[in-house]
């Protein structure tokens, strides 16, 4: 057995059980463990540099829009993407159409917005796309 795909596994939820007590804490272990510095994931995400400082700064709170760009940009895995969520208080929830698209689309490793947006629209969340 291929013990690279179990070592992941784990490692992803060491991370996780590591208490960090904020939404900046954790989104700081993500861009580390993925290789990203400030610039490189606020343009990555299409984050002004004025909205990403006032979020890291904690000046104000993301929205889920900017919380899923984040997502997006860094690749999360499901679990990272729902802790890094919940440090932000929202949740993807099965009882949402929209939300269980987003959820198919991490955890099948498909991190194409354009894609994603073009399926929001084509299910009749032409509203509420992430840009």
């Amino acid at each position: 057995m291929d013990h690279t795909k179990i070592d992941k596994y784990i490692e992803e939820h060491r991370i996780l059980n590591k208490k960090s007590s904020t939404f900046v804490e954790y989104l700081y272990q993500m861009m580390d463990k993925k290789g990203f510095d400030n610039p490189t994931l606020y343009n990555k995400a299409n984050i002004s540099r004025q909205l990403f400082s006032s979020i890291i700064s904690e000046k104000s709170n993301p929205s889920l829009n900017v919380c899923l760009k984040i997502v997006f940009a860094l690749e999360l895995s499901n679990s990272e993407c729902k802790y890094l969520l919940k440090k932000a208080g929202y949740t993807l929830a099965s009882s949402s159409k929209y939300a269980l698209i987003i959820r198919y689309f991490i955890e099948n490793g498909i991190y194409d917005l354009d894609l994603l947006n073009k399926t929001l629209e084509e299910y009749g969340f032409e509203n509420s796309l992430i840009y």
